[in-house]
């Protein structure tokens, strides 16, 4: 995830077992280059997975951010026949007036759970 776990997502995580988190959000940045290859993906990927340590059968992953690397990584967790869930949240949209005539959004997440995800 490109921020840290909410503390409703940590205890809910945590009753699955222990929670190992990626610290270092550096490597989730994607380079904004169209050209980025399947094989910069897998490395990011594997690169990540070594820093959080290794991952078992029936460990719960999440990742969550940019949809190629998500990709990379859930495929590389599927492998270790990890269980990939997903975090379900509902987005609750705030609109607030200004004074000088602009709205200012405001969008809370709130944290309902963890779905695995299926495998079609």
């Amino acid at each position: 995830m490109n921020h840290g776990l909410t503390t409703d997502q940590f205890k809910a995580a945590a009753s699955m077992g222990e929670v190992v988190e990626l610290l270092d959000k550096r490597d989730l940045k994607v380079p904004p280059d169209p050209n980025l290859s399947r094989k910069w993906f897998v490395e990011r990927a594997n690169k990540i997975l070594y820093s959080i340590g290794e991952v078992n059968p029936g460990d719960y992953f999440l990742a969550t951010g940019q949809q190629l690397l998500v990709m990379a990584l859930n495929a590389a967790a599927r492998r270790a026949d990890a269980q990939i869930v997903e975090s379900i949240t509902e987005r609750i949209s705030q609109e607030v007036h200004q004074p000088d005539g602009s709205v200012k959004k405001i969008q809370v997440f709130k944290f309902l759970g963890f779905r695995e995800f299926y495998k079609f």
